[in-house]
């Protein structure tokens, strides 16, 4: 359908060059890059959750090691709340994961130093929230150790 009497905006618009500077890309190192930490270590556990904290995965740092985290994972049939402790203390919060969502977690390379001396332990608890109930609950903790 054409409308009459419309005004031709075509010839009011007219092209204009515009002239860009040139773009310089820094030369970028080459070689492989690697995430860090790697892993290496997975520790896995399995348990029926309580109204009380149980530990489901841990892992036993080598005598003057250093433990980096790189991942957890937790996966729950009903609502759980877990806490990753080293040497028996908390140094996460205390985190709802919801029922049937599996819940991972990545770490960067500092995130908390754990050096081992051969007894000290990082360690995942769970454990069903106030007014929850029993399930399944399934972890990975998995790092890796450096000197």
């Amino acid at each position: 359908m054409v409308v009459q009497d419309l005004p031709d905006y075509h010839e009011y618009v007219q092209p204009v060059n515009i002239e860009l500077p040139p773009i310089e890309i820094p030369e970028l190192p080459t070689g492989e890059v690697i995430p860090l930490p790697k892993g290496g270590i997975l520790k896995k556990g399995s348990v029926t959750t309580t109204n009380t904290y149980q530990t489901i995965a841990s892992h036993v740092v080598t005598s003057a090691k250093t433990f980096k985290l790189t991942k957890i994972l937790i996966s729950c049939d009903q609502d759980v709340m877990y806490q990753l402790r080293w040497a028996g203390t908390g140094i996460s919060a205390e985190v709802l994961v919801m029922a049937k969502i599996p819940f991972t977690d990545w770490f960067p390379y500092a995130y908390y130093d754990m050096l081992g001396d051969g007894l000290k332990v990082v360690d995942i608890r769970v454990k069903y929230p106030s007014g929850g109930s029993a399930g399944i609950c399934n972890v990975e903790l998995v790092g890796q150790e450096v000197e």
